[in-house]
């Protein structure tokens, strides 16, 4: 796959959300921490729209396309883009 470099240019930001305090309670707060912040290629994949349980339903699939790191990225990390937190659904190196 050949990529320009000139199509990276969506600013996002890969958080890791970590507990790592407790409240007067003893419940645990979470706390979000930037774990990497670079420049990456948007798409959108595919987008489906469905009635469930009587209520509407959306869901949008869409690519990130990064350049590799020096830390490993997983699933249980977010993708914050544009004000929106994304799911990482898998990572392909």
């Amino acid at each position: 796959m050949n990529i320009n470099a000139g199509e990276l240019n969506k600013r996002i930001h890969i958080i890791q959300i970590v507990d790592t305090e407790q409240d007067a309670d003893g419940y645990p707060i979470n706390v979000e921490r930037i774990v990497r912040t670079c420049w990456a290629k948007f798409s959108r994949i595919s987008g489906t729209e469905v009635f469930k349980a009587n209520a509407d339903y959306s869901e949008v699939k869409v690519r990130f396309l990064i350049r590799t790191g020096s830390r490993a990225i997983d699933r249980k990390m977010l993708v914050r883009y544009n004000e929106e937190d994304y799911d990482i659904l898998y990572v392909n190196d």
